[in-house]
């Protein structure tokens, strides 16, 4: 082992070790993956791993895995299975999905931290590529650059990690059960909330899962023209347990269906429930004030609910503009930040946060603390602040004032730009003035921050140059 260590490592050398396992003395297999980089073992391995393995229902996912991966290695598959275990002895209540998430999770993650090779990728690679909110949203905060071309290049990577992935699991995505079994993989107590919560969430899922066959019966018993009398209150328990799960054509068509069989107690009590779920979606984000999100394969003629969206996005978009919601402005900040999300929304809203909303927008928490000054610089980029707008010597909008003119026939109207100073002005200077005091104060607060907000005033020219 000294000898083929000393080759690897002094001189460079390639090392091939053909020996029998069975023979092989402890320190043999104390050291061997230390000194190794594989090991292959060249025999029938996989009716060797059906026997280690023993269990019946799990044993396709890891037949998958080992034709279409090539992991040989039995070892491999033993510490998979030991983790596997270690996850669902918390629970007999899992179901046989979870089960399969949860073993297909442990292969491709255990592959990558132990044998990297195989897809050419090491856990921050897999991690960023198939994070839960895809590449191209954290392609800038990984690279932390702007260079198309690396961007490229990273894209084109991870496209061949796809393509070999897809063999075994296609659209793979680090979510779910990632995070405990990422804990397990390296050697971290497993918390026992999350563990927790996902039980739940399986729970939840089969409850999806009965609700779904549910409402097959339902259809199949609608089509077949032979409907029982207990139908309309059926159909309105199951819809009403589904709202956030069915297209908005859907619950028209299930609203309908109600009021046209005359139960109109039950549809008008599934529209509200319809009305109060948009509205949540609406105050939830941006991305749902666009009628065309709720109506991806067509609006129906006089379809139920168009009005109420617009009529909800109206009142959300006076309701953040009248109470300037920090708590959305912020939100509305990251994602510039994180995506260039530019949403224009919330302009007249950003155009109103006065310093003390700055200061809560500026030091709000971000994924990568050390990107603060870029987070900043983002900021005073966004194009709200760019916006120019008409405005009297106090301050006032223009388009704020109600304007009373008395009618005289005999008395031409002078324009008001005659009797009223007024300046024509945007909002970054503003809000780069209130930056700079901002950072002036963090040093006040925190005297081991002078050299670093010092040196970066200096090489922007106080935020004027970046």
């Amino acid at each position: 082992m000294g000898l083929v260590n000393h080759l690897s490592l002094e001189k460079n050398c390639k090392v091939v070790v053909i020996l029998h396992e069975g023979e092989a003395g402890e320190n043999f297999r104390e050291y061997k993956e230390k000194v190794f980089d594989e090991v292959l073992v060249l025999d029938d391995s996989l009716s060797i791993i059906k026997d280690k393995i023993s269990d019946i229902e799990t044993f396709p996912i890891y037949e998958k895995f080992y034709q279409t991966m090539g992991v040989r290695n039995l070892r491999f598959y033993q510490r998979v299975q030991k983790i596997y275990h270690e996850i669902i002895k918390h629970s007999s209540s899992l179901s046989k999905l979870s089960k399969e998430e949860i073993l297909r999770q442990i292969l491709i993650i255990k592959l990558v931290n132990d044998i990297p090779k195989v897809l050419d990728i090491d856990m921050k690679e897999l991690e960023t590529y198939f994070s839960e909110d895809g590449l191209d949203d954290r392609l800038d905060i990984f690279l932390k650059s702007d260079d198309e071309a690396l961007k490229a290049t990273v894209r084109t990577k991870k496209d061949a990690v796809e393509e070999k992935l897809s063999k075994f699991y296609p659209n793979f995505r680090m979510e779910g059960w990632t995070d405990v079994v990422i804990e397990l993989i390296t050697d971290i107590n497993i918390d026992d909330d999350r563990v927790e919560q996902l039980f739940k969430q399986d729970s939840i899922n089969e409850a999806e899962f009965e609700n779904d066959r549910e409402k097959q019966k339902l259809m199949t018993e609608y089509n077949s023209l032979n409907i029982s009398l207990n139908f309309n209150q059926r159909l309105f328990d199951n819809i009403s347990r589904r709202i956030n799960r069915e297209t908005l054509e859907n619950l028209g068509f299930h609203y309908n269906t109600l009021s046209r069989n005359g139960a109109q107690d039950l549809a008008d009590k599934l529209q509200e429930l319809i009305r109060q779920h948009i509205k949540e979606k609406v105050s939830e984000s941006s991305d749902f004030w666009d009628v065309g999100w709720w109506y991806r394969f067509g609006r129906q003629p006089n379809d139920t609910f168009k009005d109420y969206i617009e009529h909800a996005v109206k009142e959300r978009k006076v309701e953040i503009n009248t109470n300037l919601d920090i708590a959305t402005i912020s939100r509305v900040f990251i994602k510039f930040y994180q995506h260039g999300n530019e949403n224009l929304e919330f302009c007249e809203a950003i155009q109103n946060i006065d310093k003390v909303n700055l200061k809560t927008i500026i030091w709000q928490s971000i994924e990568d603390e050390q990107d603060r000054k870029l987070y900043i610089h983002k900021i005073l980029q966004h194009p709200a602040f760019g916006i120019k707008t008409v405005r009297f010597n106090d301050a006032t909008k223009i388009n704020n004032v109600t304007w009373s003119f008395l009618e005289n026939t005999n008395v031409y109207c002078i324009s008001i730009f005659s009797y009223h100073p007024f300046i024509v002005k945007s909002k970054r200077d503003e809000v780069r003035q209130w930056t700079l005091e901002l950072l002036q104060e963090r040093i006040i607060e925190n005297s081991n921050t002078r050299a670093s907000v010092e040196s970066w005033l200096e090489h922007t020219d106080n935020l004027n140059t970046i």
